[in-house]
């Protein structure tokens, strides 16, 4: 769960700040695809992702190719309506705005499907996730429920439900505002990451599946607080009542879940716990 609360911004002029990728159409496709006037680009889906999101969508280091659990699903979408693939690299606090301004067709970038986003655009549940802390190794925190991060300090990505309930805290009434925390935001979650490491914060506050794959690639420095929190399902996120791409998209990952490749992409990804089809 990219926990991420959307506020209306002016969309990003995504020519001059964003990035894609493109593979070629491959194999016979499965799912009738949208009309080419439908389509950003014809032959081509086009998603809009913040690229800075491991394992969900992130550039591997010294790559300038998009990669991630979020990706491949895009791809493997693409894939099963014989198109191409694209991938627009979008700041997440702009991409709403970005994808109802058709700079691309459809957004996969770990969005949180909540009650005030689900009146900006139309969303296809298609993964589970929650939040969780993040800390040194040798840290002696035992955080376990928000209330915890009074007096902390902790590092989290703008635009996030993170920052917001971190910050949330400080209000007066609210749980820390006699013992604050102290917040610190950040354009991309890979930046809050590093500030942890530095030792400028003592909590990295993210996704659990972006927690779990930062422990996993450096589990001699960090490791978890606590459990998971906050469970939610994320959204393929489409422009409101375009049924033009929203029905074969649907279609598309009907097919995958049908055919195995949505769950041989979660086991790639080691994400397989936020397999939508099991959600309760």
């Amino acid at each position: 769960m990219r926990a991420r609360i959307f506020a209306i911004a002016t969309a990003f002029l995504l020519a001059a700040c964003g990035s894609s990728t493109t593979t070629p159409p491959s194999g016979t496709a499965k799912v009738t695809p949208p009309p080419n006037s439908a389509l950003f680009t014809a032959g081509t889906l086009t998603i809009g992702s913040d690229v800075s999101y491991p394992p969900q969508e992130f550039f591997p280091e010294g790559s300038t190719t998009p990669d991630g659990f979020d990706i491949d699903l895009g791809k493997a979408m693409a894939k099963e309506m014989g198109l191409g693939f694209a991938v627009v690299n979008t700041p997440f606090d702009g991409i709403i705005p970005a994808l109802n301004s058709k700079k691309f067709d459809i957004m996969i970038s770990a969005m949180t499907i909540t009650d005030a986003r689900k009146t900006a655009v139309d969303f296809i549940p298609y993964f589970v996730a929650g939040e969780s802390f993040v800390v040194a190794k040798n840290s002696t925190l035992n955080l376990t429920k928000l209330e915890d991060l009074c007096g902390h300090k902790v590092a989290a990505e703008s635009g996030t439900a993170e920052l917001d309930e971190a910050n949330g805290l400080n209000k007066a009434g609210a749980a820390c505002a006699n013992n604050k925390v102290k917040v610190t935001s950040f354009q991309k979650d890979t930046e809050a990451l590093v500030e942890l490491k530095k030792g400028n914060v003592e909590v990295h506050f993210t996704d659990s599946p972006v927690a779990a794959y930062e422990v996993l690639k450096d589990s001699s420095n960090l490791k978890l607080s606590g459990g998971i929190i906050e469970v939610a399902p994320e959204g393929i996120a489409l422009r409101k009542n375009d049924a033009a791409l929203a029905d074969p998209i649907k279609a598309a990952f009907e097919m995958m879940k049908s055919d195995g490749s949505y769950a041989a992409v979660l086991a790639k990804w080691n994400v397989s716990d936020g397999d939508i089809t099991k959600a309760s």
